[in-house]
């Protein structure tokens, strides 16, 4: 029963090894998206197309079996967003990124307080910080400013006159690369759907990248933090500068691009 063993290669176990990693990766990727219900679907029509074959469902099979043909173009279509992501995650690998984005410690100190002010006055607001995923293709539908990071400039871009207050602010480093950036919405989940438009589009963001989203409640004044598909409320100022300080891994870093 075993006589195969001896004929076993090195190179077959690290084959099966590497393959059922790839499986699982994938797996783990998608979980909790569409994107599971969608693989579900695509496995039930494989299903009935094995079951058509044994049954010989001649027409079945031929309408499936053509479905089926044109599998990977399928697959490409529908998961374009996973996908996408999956190779930018990988391009984050240490081998070819960049070292984390790690705003400065008084940058850190003053986003939550301006966060704070802003909340206090229920003034609207998503700030997007990026991380280690550049966010230039947000930027490009935007006001680009490439300016440093103040209370100031924050209060100016998001003051009800300026004409790009109704935008998200991406923050890079200690600079703000743009204002009155024109978010995406996600489509309808369960996950947004108890959401506003505002907290949808901060969540849309954070689920294509790994860039972390501040997102002030005009209603409210109420701040939630959105990364790495998780959402975290911050009811004070310290509670918002330990998920930031957590999230970049900030000792108290040395100022990035400023002057």
């Amino acid at each position: 029963m075993l006589s195969f063993l001896p004929t076993l290669r090195f190179a077959d176990v690290l084959d099966i090894l590497v393959v059922a990693f790839i499986i699982y990766w994938i797996l783990l990727f998608i979980r909790g998206t569409r994107a599971v219900q969608m693989l579900y679907g695509l496995l039930l029509m494989l299903a009935m197309f094995v079951l058509s074959k044994k049954l010989g469902m001649v027409t079945f099979q031929w309408l499936v079996g053509n479905f089926l043909g044109g599998l990977i173009i399928i697959l490409v279509v529908i998961f374009q967003s996973e996908i996408r992501r999956g190779l930018a995650k990988m391009g984050q690998a240490r081998i070819f990124g960049r070292a984390p984005a790690s705003p400065p410690l008084n940058l850190l100190d003053e986003l939550v307080q301006c966060t704070f002010r802003l909340a206090a006055d229920r003034i609207g607001a998503i700030l997007l910080l990026e991380r280690e995923m550049g966010l230039q293709e947000y930027v490009e539908h935007g006001k680009k400013l490439d300016a440093i990071f103040s209370h100031e400039l924050l209060a100016s871009i998001l003051s009800t006159r300026s004409p790009v207050h109704d935008g998200a602010v991406v923050i890079r480093g200690d600079r703000v690369a743009a204002a009155g950036v024109i978010l995406p919405i996600p489509a309808e989940s369960s996950v947004v759907k108890t959401m506003g438009t505002r907290h949808r589009a901060g969540w849309g963001v954070c689920k294509e990248t790994d860039a972390v989203s501040i997102v002030i409640s005009e209603e409210t004044g109420n701040v939630t933090v959105f990364h790495d598909r998780q959402t975290e409320s911050a009811d004070s100022a310290m509670d918002l500068k330990d998920i930031l300080m957590k999230l970049f891994a900030t000792g108290g870093g040395e100022s990035g691009s400023g002057n």
